[in-house]
């Protein structure tokens, strides 16, 4: 008696979770699209692509301002400007459908002060803010060469899982249309692309030595990211084979001992996954 009234706590609570998610997922498809004022005169990409061209400019700027050229600042131009014109060219040949789906005029303007988020850390890491807020990790000058090589391996990891996994993913759906993709990246991870951008931005934060540029990136992606994968999961259980990929699939990072296997695989003959 003692272990089904638990049972039942515990699936509760995770209904109860549940429900929080899907209300989360709402609000952000009312924010993103369907906001009051100009209905259906925009699209969520055109402002996503705005925000990745200007990052690497506005950073370049402001270390001029700043007139701070140390290795940190370099390192982050580098990484952050290359991957949103890397971001711009992915969305032209394989973008993600639902951001080019039609939106308001104010929902373009609410996604981009969403996205302001992740400008929090070349603001810490070029500007005063990264005085003026406490908690500084490192200085620009003083980034490590052990830290660099993590945030460089972090973009490297990152890069690789999200431009593939959307390649993949946008190609599969080409020729199986409303299939469920369980092959490829998509079997050491059910959601190798928001992996792969939290990785990437977990390389600028790094670099940025802030933690108000971890907190700001964490917001985001509990907002954003997380109950668009608790949607996504929930709309795909309704294909047979759904329940055993989630068995042997981990929901976001990729299993270490699958990876493992995988290089393996790698020096023999056989055919991809």
């Amino acid at each position: 008696m003692i272990f089904m009234t638990q049972l039942s706590a515990h699936s509760g609570g995770h209904k109860a979770g549940a429900g929080v998610l899907d209300r989360v997922a709402q609000l952000n498809e009312w924010i993103f699209y369907d906001l009051p004022g100009g209905a259906g005169r925009a699209t969520p990409r055109q402002v996503i692509n705005l925000h990745k061209l200007i990052v690497g400019p506005l950073v370049l700027a402001l270390m001029f301002w700043a007139k701070e050229f140390s290795l940190a600042a370099w390192l982050y131009l580098s990484l952050h400007g290359l991957y949103g014109v890397m971001w711009c060219i992915k969305d032209v040949y394989f973008g993600d459908a639902s951001w080019r789906r039609p939106c308001s005029l104010t929902s373009m303007f609410a996604g981009s002060v969403m996205l302001g988020a992740y400008y929090v850390a070349p603001l810490m890491l070029l500007t005063p803010l990264g005085d003026e807020v406490p908690g500084r990790i490192t200085l620009p000058g003083e980034l490590s060469p052990a830290v660099a090589a993590l945030a460089v391996a972090c973009f490297v990891v990152g890069a690789f899982f999200h431009f593939v996994s959307d390649c993949h993913k946008n190609l599969a759906l080409q020729r199986n249309p409303g299939g469920l993709i369980t092959n490829g990246l998509f079997s050491l991870s059910r959601n190798p692309n928001y992996f792969g951008e939290i990785s990437i931005y977990a390389s600028f934060n790094l670099i940025a030595g802030h933690w108000a540029a971890w907190v700001a990136c964490s917001i985001l992606w509990l907002q954003v990211f997380w109950p668009s994968i608790h949607r996504k999961d929930r709309s795909m259980s309704r294909y047979p084979e759904h329940a055993e990929w989630v068995r042997r699939t981990p929901i976001l990072v990729p299993n270490p001992f699958t990876l493992v296997k995988a290089l393996a695989r790698s020096l023999g003959r056989g055919t991809p996954s």
